[in-house]
C-alpha cells in the first residue's frame, strides 16, 4: 500500500517540480487597476509596504508583549 501511494504523490509532483520557477515581479511596469496613483510603478508599491512594516515592528511587539498570558 506505501509504495503505491509513494509512487502515485511522486507521480503528481514531478510535473509541479520540472516547472520553471515563477518569475519575478517586472517593477517598472506601471501599475494596474483603480487603486494607482498618477505614474505610480509596481516597485513604489513595495517600497511603500518595506517601510510600513519597519514602522509597525514597535508597535506590534508592544501589543504582542501586552497579550502575554499572565503566569
Amino acid at each position: 500500500m506505501r509504495p503505491a501511494l509513494l509512487a502515485l504523490l511522486l507521480a503528481a509532483a514531478s510535473p509541479a517540480l520540472a516547472d520553471e520557477p515563477p518569475k519575478k515581479m517586472e517593477s517598472d511596469r506601471p501599475m494596474a487597476g483603480k487603486m494607482k496613483k498618477p505614474g505610480m510603478k509596481q516597485r513604489d508599491v513595495k517600497r511603500q509596504s518595506e517601510k510600513k512594516e519597519r514602522e509597525m515592528q514597535p508597535i506590534l511587539r508592544k501589543e504582542e508583549k501586552a497579550m502575554e498570558p499572565a503566569r
